[in-house]
């Protein structure tokens, strides 16, 4: 203990955030329920911005390198560009509070941290392109599914909240007992953690005692077949690799179909062509979903021009195959998803950057974006009406995005938009091959689990290289495929057909965030001359209580 009162503290808060993180087999979320203490703790003593900045900037420098360095799989540029691009936007709450504790004090300030904490990452996620959506501390919760329940009601924004206000809180006791003995000290940290505990552990014991609360009372089930086709996303694509490509696909399909699942579901960019412009191949494949009677998504990639393409998913169904032809439909008829968030720098430059884009991204295609909420309509073999909605790899960052997806509606002949119901369940189509058998794909899916809670939506997820299988409406994953290996299987999903407070109305806690920081503001006044004194500590106390930087 007396060594670590020796390193700064920036230093020991970045490393337990960092472990923090979904990376492990084992569960270590709990480590960010006091990572940010230290760093809370040294500001009480901070007199200058400069002195701010040192003590609180180079946390967030270290921290991208310990959540992210799996990105360096996809290049070592990708981590330096976490680093320059993420870490400044990530220090900006912290940056925040130093004007808020020169007016009203540590103390005080301290309780605005989680307010402003939370509309920042919102604000910064709603309104920016440039955000990856990674680093968020929330994200180090995904995996408690005993504690984060509660997003159904405030969506991935209340776990931050809470997140932030575990650490203040702890802050707090440490500061207000600085000479009691250590047993005692850790006995009121205890409690205090306790008492904050409470709430979502009460929240979650209620759910999983009466689960109808948030799901259909007598929930029906839909068998999904998933095809893992294990393809390399490094490996150079060649116009001779398409045909190999389109028949391994169709071998798995045919594979899975023997299980005799409702619905079969490929992962993204499963088609190497435009299949809805290839006239050939889109007749095959219609044959193809007719002749087994199951509906067929898949994802696909389709050019728009030299320099763009879209990123699509498309449900075939048995139905479309037999009338394509008789009312002469043709593929500008037919509704397709286009994905609506990407990862910036991996698939396009962010606005802010287009100007640099001939030295940037020169040769290099950029994603162009859709701005359309879809679920599509199918039947399974009982012929009761299924609706599924999809999203696509990074989209799952985006709560706002996947909300708006499980609200859509779509019509029955998928041409013209129309409100025929809501989604009963959610396919991620992913491609997390990328970051091969790095801790990524393990923290996509941790991602996933909250998705699947905030929605109260089952989630069926295909991923090229894995993790392939099923998360329940509670953030559970009921079942998982073998990583990088071509694979095929079938879950059994429950549907749901009630809407979470979240789903309908997914901006509305940082808004009630944001509206409580503003009225504080507005009627604080004067900063409180006691509470200032005390912000300003003696040079002994300090000393003995705030780690030193």
């Amino acid at each position: 203990m007396n060594r670590l009162k020796h390193l700064p503290a920036w230093l020991i808060s970045g490393v337990l955030y960092g472990l923090a993180w979904p990376n492990f087999a084992f569960e270590t979320g709990w480590l960010a329920w006091f990572a940010l203490v230290p760093v809370l703790l040294r500001l009480r003593s901070v007199q200058t911005f400069g002195e701010h900045v040192r003590v609180t900037l180079p946390l967030f420098v270290v921290i991208p390198p310990l959540v992210c360095w799996w990105l360096s799989y996809v290049s070592i540029w990708a981590v330096l560009t976490v680093i320059l691009t993420q870490s400044l936007f990530l220090w900006i709450p912290l940056a925040l509070h130093f004007p808020f504790q020169q007016r009203f004090g540590w103390r005080k300030a301290l309780w605005l941290l989680p307010l402003s904490w939370t509309v920042w990452e919102w604000a910064w996620l709603a309104i920016g392109d440039i955000n990856l959506a990674v680093g968020n501390p929330l994200y180090t919760q995904a995996r408690l599914l005993v504690l984060n329940q509660f997003v159904d009601l405030t969506g991935q924004w209340g776990v931050l909240a809470w997140l932030i206000g575990m650490n203040v809180l702890l802050a707090r006791i440490v500061d207000r007992n600085p000479d009691v003995s250590q047993r005692l000290l850790i006995r009121r940290v205890a409690l205090g953690a306790g008492a904050w505990l409470a709430v979502p552990v009460v929240y979650s014991a209620l759910v999983a005692w009466q689960p109808s609360l948030v799901i259909d009372k007598h929930p029906s089930t839909v068998r999904v077949g998933l095809v893992q086709t294990n393809e390399d996303p490094y490996a150079p694509l060649k116009p001779v690799h398409y045909q190999q490509k389109v028949q391994r696909l169709l071998r798995l399909g045919t594979r899975v179909v023997e299980q005799q699942p409702d619905l079969v579901v490929a992962p993204e960019g499963a088609f190497p062509l435009p299949l809805l412009r290839d006239s050939v191949l889109f007749a095959g494949m219609r044959q193809y979903v007719a002749y087994y009677n199951v509906p067929f998504a898949t994802g696909l990639v389709t050019p728009v021009d030299s320099n763009h393409y879209y990123n699509e998913a498309f449900v075939f169904t048995p139905e479309l195959s037999r009338v394509y032809t008789p009312l002469h439909l043709t593929p500008t008829d037919l509704k397709v998803y286009r994905k609506q968030k990407s990862l910036v720098f991996g698939e396009r430059l962010p606005t802010l950057l287009q100007w640099a884009s001939p030295w940037l991204w020169r040769g290099k295609s950029s994603i162009q974006l859709g701005d359309t909420p879809f679920v599509f309509q199918f039947h399974d073999r009982k012929q009761n009406t299924r609706r599924v909605a999809m999203a696509i790899c990074w989209e799952q960052l985006y709560p706002s995005t996947i909300a708006g997806l499980v609200r859509a509606g779509t019509d029955s002949d998928q041409s013209v938009s129309s409100r025929s119901g809501l989604s009963e369940f959610l396919i991620f189509m992913m491609n997390d091959g990328w970051f091969y058998d790095s801790p990524g794909p393990r923290m996509l899916l941790a991602f996933t689990q909250l998705r699947a809670i905030e929605n109260r939506r089952s989630i069926a997820r295909c991923s090229n290289q894995g993790y392939s299988g099923y998360v329940d409406p509670f953030g559970r994953v009921v079942s998982v495929m073998p990583r990088q290996q071509e694979a095929t299987g079938t879950v059994t999903l429950q549907t749901n057909t009630k809407l979470t407070l979240f789903t309908k109305y997914p901006n509305w806690f940082p808004l009630a965030c944001g509206l409580a920081l503003f009225l504080f503001l507005l009627l604080a006044g004067k900063r409180n001359p006691t509470d200032a004194v005390q912000g300003q500590p003696s040079r002994k106390r300090s000393e003995t209580t705030i780690p030193s930087n």
